[in-house]
């Protein structure tokens, strides 16, 4: 990978020499990104890495910081469960002589909550469970727009407060996850019921003609409900 160059100075009728040996590096390469990130078990996704330089030249792959074992081909594959988030960059080898880097690409860290359409009745504690496809990460979990305090958990158990909802019935959740130093996020739609009804009777059953008889739905959820009988 060296190119050799020399320079001979003439001074006083008498040369003199010079030598160096010039290294020669591949073009910075570039990624480009197929199927990132990876959203469903069984699936894949490739990074491929490229220089204009000629050549057929092998490669180096990094995850972060830390080089990608057993990867000298121009394609790295990832598939779901592979901790396939983060940075990546590469560097392309021509007669053992390494590019600079190529600059970082980032693949996002693939997020989902289950259930994916959760609902409750106001006053019940529901379970979600944020999972995200990495070997560890840090959350966050957020009410529409505001972080939960102490909610840094995979799973959350969200006491349903029909306070919370908006004029739909729904309260947005999202779960922000951070494996690799890269985040992501996912979100729902919480559907919030009232509290189940209660029936009361009054007057029944109906004895004398021309009588009349009550039955009294109610709620112990806050607001104004309307009812529909059955």
């Amino acid at each position: 990978g060296n190119v050799g160059f020399t320079c001979e100075a003439t001074a006083n009728s008498v040369m003199g020499t010079a030598t160096v040996s010039f290294s020669v590096k591949p073009q910075q390469p570039t990624i480009t990104a197929t199927g990132m990130p990876i959203t469903a078990s069984g699936g894949t996704g490739t990074l491929t890495c490229a220089t204009a330089s000629a050549g057929s030249p092998t490669f180096k792959w990094f995850q972060g910081s830390t080089e990608v074992s057993g990867q000298s081909g121009a394609e790295l594959i990832r598939t779901f469960g592979s901790n396939p988030s983060g940075e990546y960059t590469c560097k392309a080898i021509l007669n053992t002589v390494e590019s600079d880097a190529s600059t970082a690409t980032t693949v996002a860290t693939h997020v989902a909550i289950s259930p994916a359409s959760p609902t409750g009745a106001d006053a019940a504690t529901v379970t979600m469970t944020c999972s995200a496809d990495a070997t560890t990460a840090t959350y966050v979990w957020k009410k529409g727009s505001t972080a939960i305090s102490g909610a840094t958990t995979a799973e959350y158990a969200y006491t349903v407060a029909i306070a919370d909802a908006d004029a739909s019935g729904n309260v947005g959740f999202t779960c922000e996850a951070t494996a690799n130093s890269v985040m992501g996020t996912a979100t729902v739609s919480f559907s919030v019921k009232p509290q189940q009804p209660t029936i009361t009777a009054t007057g029944m059953p109906i004895t004398a003609s021309g009588g009349t008889g009550t039955l009294t739905c109610a709620t112990a959820s806050a607001g104004s409900p309307t009812f529909k009988w059955l």
